[in-house]
């Protein structure tokens, strides 16, 4: 299959890093192959994922993905930009090792070490992660042990995050008909997350009732629709931020902020730093603990 639609942008044979971009109309956007890495994927966009035998599920920035090799998937568009996400992958010993912190029977299961297909994506561990990727990507000399270790903590961020944080346990104990709701709600509000969405019309849209859509919702990812889509609106506007010179209001206007300094606001509680820090010497890497 031709992989015109990803790109290796660092590989030490110890870790790799790819940037992967298939636009809806792409022939083989539907199915992209087998995993060929053992890997987790940040996404830039939103996009259905379903793992083979595993209920389909909303990717977008707010959760991190994981891919054993040879894992077999397809996606489903929600984004018009399609699927659009950067991913790491290492060494399948240091994927087993990491995993194995945190879950003991790793070893029974060493070519499927990922036993979750997604996660929620901490704030720091999403800044981080898109941090070393413009680092690997920009025209600085890299420093491999620097990138290597950096992929190794992202891969202990993001396994410790799926199997501690205790949204997963909440997620455990909703019935199937919920979590439907959830998903359609996810779907939603990934697809337009821009847009001034009012309660009332939501609960229509899914088919439930005002107060079992937020119960239901806040039981199933233990935060409310506002939070949840706050952290979409901000992190979407990551990449626009990063790497654009549009004035900071249009920005926090295009993706439904009130005001500039909502907008700031927001961006430096889920981040740590304002909005202007990545265009004014951009926040140094830090690979914290």
């Amino acid at each position: 299959m031709n992989r015109d639609f990803e790109r290796i942008v660092f590989d030490s044979k110890l870790v790799r890093i790819g940037a992967f971009r298939c636009h809806p109309a792409h022939p083989n956007f539907h199915d992209t192959g087998a995993a060929q890495n053992f890997c987790f994927v940040f996404p830039r966009t939103a996009v259905e994922i379903q793992h083979e035998h595993e209920p389909a599920f909303v990717a977008n920035p707010n959760v991190v993905t994981f891919y054993n090799r040879g894992q077999c998937y397809r996606r489903n568009q929600i984004s018009g930009d399609g699927d659009r996400c950067d991913w790491f992958g290492a060494d399948p010993q240091i994927v087993q090792d990491v995993v194995r912190t945190f879950d003991p029977t790793v070893d029974s299961r060493a070519d499927q070490p990922f036993a979750l297909t997604h996660a929620w994506a901490e704030a720091n561990t999403y800044f981080l992660q898109r941090r070393v990727f413009d680092r690997v990507v920009s025209s600085r000399p890299i420093e491999p042990l620097s990138i290597e270790e950096a992929v190794v903590t992202l891969l202990e961020h993001v396994v410790r995050a799926a199997y501690g944080n205790p949204r997963r346990l909440l997620s455990r104990e909703i019935t199937s008909q919920q979590r439907d709701v959830v998903h359609h709600v996810e779907h939603v509000l990934s697809e337009r997350w821009e847009e001034r969405l009012h309660l009332r019309n939501l609960a229509a849209e899914v088919g439930v009732s005002v107060y079992h859509l937020c119960r239901t919702f806040r039981k199933a990812t233990g935060m409310t629709l506002h939070e949840y889509r706050q952290k979409l609106r901000v992190r979407f506007s990551l990449e626009i931020v990063a790497e654009s010179r549009r004035p900071l209001i249009d920005i926090a206007l295009d993706a439904g902020f009130a005001s500039h300094s909502h907008f700031t606001s927001t961006f430096h509680q889920e981040f740590a730093c304002p909005p202007s820090s990545l265009r004014e010497g951009k926040p140094a890497l830090r690979l914290g603990s």
